[in-house]
């Protein structure tokens, strides 16, 4: 007998090491592959995404390899290089830069993008954990308020604890029923444990012996499966093997075995789909939440980059305004040298002549100054990896700056439509209000008593053989039957009152901010129209200027030429030529920014110049191919 327990010991202890074993290196094997893939870029030819943009990770699969669960799932690695369409516009030293490209640039490779790209999948990832049964843990700035937690801060998002198996209704005696787990995973838990005691009992009558020597193995297993419904489902299995040296004993060895499988159902606290799936419709919202704020970041760089754009536009004007100013000095200079020469030009003139070449010049060298300035800034906005060979390399933009139109912008309006309907900040201020009537559904159903009832079904087995034993469990010859319900009332609710004044009194708060979004759009869009229609009438009087400077300083240098003009009024004209380009000049630029800031502040700055968000989502544009028929090109990374 000694003999056969240890033989059924071995043959259980060999079978848990062999699974372990297995378990062990199919998962060493899984995570072994992934490592291999994530470093094996090349030679997978760039299968994998550069973006974890491109990955879902709102579902996990499971099967058909049951061990995947078990490692972590697979991030790429963050691409740190520039995109390919840097060093494609790298003509002759030069970087030849379009508006259009460099906004290119910065949705593939400016770094604020880069960053807030990754909410967008950490928001899926929060997603996942909702649906699993967790408390959703919101992304940057979305709302998941605190009376949804009863109790400790970050609690899931089960309706109560989870219950193991009932043992005792499954070997006989009590009543059959039905623990409670979380929602939504199902899980399953194997105990088995062994001991070996040694008892004396003082007397020979019982046991015929006087001291019990005692071997028990026991093993429990459990799966258990609750719903959104508020439902859980439970099947639990127990088998003991017990052998002593009593004589008295009917079986030795004895096995005893039972199962349990039952469901329960919650009548009141926890009823429903709605409330128990709270923690996933707030992640289903807040993926929503998470493209709302990238969008406004997307908005705000390439807001920053077209207004960078046009800095370096108006800068290359002023260079060609000095350049200007430099070439009519130094031809003044030249003639009075000349006039001097034969005794016409006194040493004042040609004096004068030369302060005004300095004066220019030095304006030409701070205008130079500023464009390389803004071409650095601008360079910071449309790289990731801003190296010592970028930063060495000028950009020769080659656009010109926008001429105004009668329709550039709506009336104020159709403006301000625009701005509600497509502002981010109000999307946002949406949908966290939504989020926050989710917790004012769930915090009135926690007001509930706690009203279960369950129904279980158990059948056992006992003989001194494992054939003898499962013989009468598979037929039911000794069953067992559960129902019931369990009521706990919380005298006075202090607790659930607290949560659902705080969820009521958020709900409010969150209606005056969406009010307050709104009022903000209004203002915002009411300033940027006008400050339009005054860059447009600054620019309007900049061009009238500029004509008429030009017309003086013409008149002068022909007066100047008949000797009816002075050198120092040649000059003050000039400067009063230059000064007046210059003015116009950064009332082009201000028009352009002025609509730059209408389109932002309206919400439309992505619409209105073509630029997908899927784009800057994925962190690459796809370029237009310049033989038609040629299809289109997906840009890599370096």
């Amino acid at each position: 007998m000694r003999s056969m327990r240890e033989g059924n010991m071995g043959k259980l202890l060999v079978s848990m090491v062999g699974c372990v074993v297995v378990t062990i290196a199919t998962s060493v094997c899984g995570w072994a592959g992934q490592a291999g893939q994530s470093g094996q870029t090349g030679k997978a030819n760039q299968k994998q995404p550069a973006e974890a943009t491109l990955y879902d990770y709102t579902h996990s699969r499971a099967f058909p390899n049951v061990f995947s669960a078990y490692a972590p799932p697979f991030v790429p690695q963050a691409k740190l290089t520039n995109s390919s369409l840097l060093d494609e516009l790298i003509e002759d030293g030069e970087l030849h830069l379009s508006l259009e490209n460099a906004i290119a640039l910065s949705l593939e490779n400016n770094l604020d993008i880069a960053v807030d790209r990754y909410n967008l999948p950490l928001a899926q990832a929060d997603l996942l954990r909702a649906k699993a049964g967790g408390a959703a843990r919101g992304v940057a700035g979305s709302n998941v308020s605190s009376a949804l937690f009863s109790g400790a801060i970050g609690a899931g998002g089960g309706n109560g604890g989870g219950g193991g198996t009932n043992a005792g209704s499954a070997l006989g005696g009590g009543i059959p029923e039905v623990g409670r787990g979380s929602c939504c995973d199902p899980e399953l838990s194997i105990w088995y444990g062994w001991g070996y005691t040694v008892t004396p009992l003082g007397e020979l009558v019982l046991g015929g012996v006087p001291v019990e020597s005692a071997h028990t193995d026991v093993i429990q297993t459990a799966y258990t499966q609750s719903f959104l419904t508020g439902t859980t489902f439970q099947m639990s299995l127990t088998g003991v093997r017990s052998s002593s040296n009593l004589t008295t004993t009917f079986f030795n060895p004895l096995i005893d075995a039972g199962y349990t499988v039952g469901f329960s159902q919650k009548l009141l606290n926890g009823f429903g789909y709605r409330v128990n799936s709270k923690f996933i419709r707030i992640a289903e919202n807040d993926q929503k939440y998470s493209r709302s704020v990238f969008r406004q970041q997307v908005i705000a760089t390439v807001a920053q980059v077209m207004s960078n754009y046009y800095d370096l536009l108006a800068d290359a004007e002023n260079i060609h305004v000095a350049e200007e100013a430099v070439d009519y000095a130094k031809k003044l200079l030249t003639d009075n040298q000349e006039e001097q020469k034969v005794g016409a030009a006194a040493e004042f003139d040609v004096a004068q002549a030369r302060l005004a070449v300095a004066n220019r010049e030095q304006d030409l060298l701070a205008a130079q100054n500023t464009f390389s300035q803004d071409s650095q800034s601008m360079k910071s906005l449309i790289s990731k990896s801003f190296s010592p060979e970028i930063a060495a390399v000028p950009i020769k933009p080659t656009d010109h700056l926008p001429e105004p139109h009668p329709n550039d912008i709506p009336p104020l309006a159709e403006a301000l439509r625009e701005g509600q309907a497509s502002r981010p900040e109000i999307e946002q201020a949406q949908v966290n209000l939504r989020n926050q009537r989710i917790t004012v559904q769930a915090d009135r159903n926690a007001l509930l008593p706690s009203l279960d009832a369950f129904v279980a079904y158990s059948a056992s087995g006992q003989a001194g053989g494992l054939g003898a034993t499962l013989t009468p469990l598979l037929q039911g010859r000794y069953p067992g039957l559960g129902y019931g319900v369990s009521l706990d009332i919380p005298i006075r609710n202090r607790e659930a009152q607290a949560d659902a004044a705080t969820a009521l009194l958020q709900e409010r708060q969150f209606n005056m901010k969406l009010q307050q979004a709104r009022n903000q759009v209004v203002w915002d869009v009411s300033k940027a129209v006008a400050l339009v229609h005054q860059a447009q009438g600054q620019l309007e009087a900049g061009v009238r200027v500029t004509a008429i400077a030009r017309q003086s300083f013409d008149m002068e240098h022909t007066k100047f030429t008949v000797g009816q003009a002075t050198v120092q009024e040649v000059i003050d004209s000039q400067s009063q030529l230059a000064t007046a380009e210059n003015n116009e000049v950064k009332a082009r630029a201000g028009y352009a920014k002025a609509l730059i800031a209408f389109e932002q502040a309206t919400g439309t700055i992505l619409a209105r110049n073509n630029i997908e968000l899927s784009n800057a989502e994925q962190g690459t544009v796809p370029r237009s191919p310049s033989i038609p028929g040629t299809p289109v090109v997906q840009p890599s990374t370096r």
